[in-house]
């Protein structure tokens, strides 16, 4: 490349272009010459400090110095040679054996060089040694087989100016992350399987209590329901003691209104009684004034002798007669006065009788009360049991919907804890590097993180 101004130039000749393009290749290039039987002419520097030897030890031998003894002997090396010879040529890398016995790895083409007849005179062979290449190439060969087989634990370390470095960068990111993840699944796997079991174990814990709880809540409702019957019984009972009450109160006024008849009938007793008195002391004041008569009646017979005889006995007799009257009278008198004692008496214990069935009237309707307010009562609580009942039928049915909702709970977990196992068997596989909080978490374990 010309800087500054252009002048004209003649272009070169083919020639001249052939030989630079040689002088490149012997610059950057391993070459060397052999006969196409394989012995050797001549090689450049580029070669010789590949394989550690001088041009005078090698110009003369076979090329077979450089492969080793197992290749060499085999057919397969006979007929590389026999097709070089053919004109046939080959591009390929080789493994080679160096002055000192190491084993070098070469990117080499093999080309035969004709004559003017077409005939194969010489075999050149251009090469550059690949051997950091091929060893980083294995070694990130042997990573990805370790990786194949699950071990994390390999990295590829390269030289800085090394082509592949960045693959092999890019490999042991991936394996870190890869590590990371490994690490992650089989703590989330040990965590999981911890907590499966626990929530199996609760599962289990809470299924038994639901069942339990539904089997207590079946009595309870079962009791519930034989309450409620017993309930409405006992309203029955009462609505019956409750219209009988009203019978016995509508009876017991009934019975009221007998005793103030009663109370009645004993007060104008009373008063005729008392009215028999006023006449029977009328036949007595009758009675004296007639034996006072039949007296006067009697002197005056005897004043009149023999002819006031006969009258004398009739005043007699009248006076027998109004004696025995006032007799009568008084013993009716005392007998009514008597009477009046009695009739007295059984009104003072007629309206006592009255007073006191007024108190068992107010009583009767102080009970017919408080049985209506029981049978209310009753009613009220035959209401609330039912809906209690259904209250508890209902929380039965979400207790057995909660059971089977446990039991699949259980089946999720267990199911949840088998994928758990599954995948931890399916990272067992892996070995990654056991980190320093690991360390002190898995004590004696060994250098690696096997789930």
């Amino acid at each position: 490349m010309w800087l500054g101004k252009k002048t004209a130039r003649s272009e070169p000749s083919g020639l001249l272009r052939s030989d630079a393009i040689l002088q490149i290749v012997e610059r950057t290039q391993a070459v060397i010459h052999f006969r196409p039987d394989g012995t050797i002419l001549t090689a450049n520097e580029n070669f010789l400090n590949a394989v550690g030897y001088t041009e005078a030890e090698i110009v003369g031998q076979h090329h077979s110095m450089f492969v080793a003894r197992e290749l060499r002997e085999t057919k397969d090396y006979e007929t590389f040679w026999e097709r070089l010879r053919s004109g046939d040529f080959f591009t390929d890398e080789f493994p080679r054996i160096t002055k000192e016995g190491n084993v070098i790895w070469i990117a080499a083409t093999y080309a035969p060089v004709f004559d003017e007849a077409g005939d194969v005179v010489q075999i050149t062979k251009i090469a550059r040694e690949i051997t950091g290449q091929k060893e980083a190439i294995r070694a990130i060969s042997d990573g990805l087989d370790a990786l194949s087989q699950g071990d994390l634990t390999q990295r590829v370390t390269l030289q800085q100016e090394d082509r592949l470095r960045e693959v092999a960068d890019s490999f042991n990111a991936a394996v870190d992350n890869v590590s990371q993840l490994i690490r992650q699944v089989m703590h989330a796997t040990v965590t999981i399987d911890g907590m499966s079991e626990q929530i199996s174990a609760n599962s289990g814990e809470l299924s038994q209590r639901t069942k339990t709880q539904a089997a207590t809540l079946e009595e309870t409702a079962a009791a519930i329901e034989e309450l409620s019957t017993t309930a409405q019984s006992a309203v029955d009972y009462a609505t019956e003691v409750n219209r009988e009450s009203q019978d016995t109160k509508a009876a017991a006024e009934g019975s009221g209104q007998v005793v103030d008849d009663v109370t009645a009938a004993m007060t104008r007793i009373e008063e005729s009684s008392d009215a028999i008195s006023t006449i029977i002391s009328v036949i007595d004041d009758i009675a004296f004034q007639t034996n006072l008569l039949a007296l006067n009646a009697g002197v005056e017979a005897a004043r009149a002798g023999s002819a006031g005889r006969g009258f004398a006995v009739v005043a007699a007799e009248v006076q027998s007669l109004a004696q025995k009257s006032a007799d009568s009278a008084q013993e009716i008198k005392d007998l009514i006065s008597e009477s009046g004692e009695h009739v007295r008496s059984g009104v003072t214990l007629v309206n006592r009788a009255s007073t006191e069935l007024g108190g068992i009237f107010s009583s009767v309707d102080r009970i017919t009360e408080r049985i209506s307010e029981v049978v209310k009562g009753l009613e009220e609580q035959t209401v609330t049991l039912g809906e209690i009942n259904t209250a508890i039928s209902s929380l039965d049915e979400v207790t057995q919907h909660n059971a089977a909702m446990v039991n699949d709970t259980a089946s999720v977990t267990q199911a949840l804890s088998s994928h758990s196992a599954s995948l931890s068997d399916g990272v067992s596989v892996f070995r990654i590097e056991t980190l320093p909080e690991e360390k002190e978490e898995l004590g004696s374990q060994p250098q690696v993180l096997a789930s």
